[in-house]
């Protein structure tokens, strides 16, 4: 009887512990690697989504701008909240003072049209003259420091530098875009 009972086959408790702590290494280790791979996804995709955004928006201005006569680029208006370039269809309406000034009587007024960046009621938007572009995505934004940089009556260039913000209840990440455009 004593014999039979040295064959028995099967498992000790300290056998059965070691596999428990080493099975639990090993899931903890792949848990791991799921939640890092999962996070580099959202960073990689909420990226994705800044640059898709932004290239529609810089093609959108360059393509307005770069089919502009620098003739008919009157002005930049620049503060706070605002970046753009006003745009008169009729350059002749809008005269200058003897100091450089530009007299923006009615006439002139009229006939400019913004090509850049304008906010209204908390929202930056991109303005196309008569047209006014909307961020597709809801949880991008085009910030406020957004600015189109460059003098019409000194430079024959003007600088673009776009920032967006990607902004969910877990994620906030701020981008900035610099490009260069030369009206026609």
């Amino acid at each position: 009887m004593n014999r039979k009972r040295l064959n028995e086959t099967g498992i000790t408790l300290v056998e059965l512990l070691a596999v428990l702590t080493l099975m639990s290494f090993v899931s903890i280790f792949t848990v791991s690697l799921i939640v890092e791979s999962t996070e580099t996804t959202d960073a990689i995709r909420v990226e994705t989504s800044l640059r898709d955004e932004a290239d529609i928006i810089v093609s959108s201005l360059i393509k307005s701008l770069y089919t502009t006569k620098q003739a008919h680029i009157i002005q930049n208006v620049t503060d706070n909240d605002n970046s753009y370039l006003n745009v008169s269809s009729s350059p002749a309406l809008c005269t200058r003072d003897t100091a450089g000034n530009l007299i923006l009587d009615t006439a002139c007024r009229n006939s400019l049209k913004p090509v850049g960046f304008v906010t209204s009621n908390g929202k930056t938007r991109l303005h196309l003259r008569n047209d006014i572009y909307e961020v597709s995505n809801n949880n991008i934004s085009i910030l406020k420091s957004s600015r189109i940089i460059g003098d019409p009556n000194t430079v024959t260039s003007y600088q673009i530098v776009l920032v967006l913000q990607y902004k969910t209840r877990n994620t906030l990440k701020e981008i900035q875009f610099v490009n260069e455009v030369q009206p026609f």
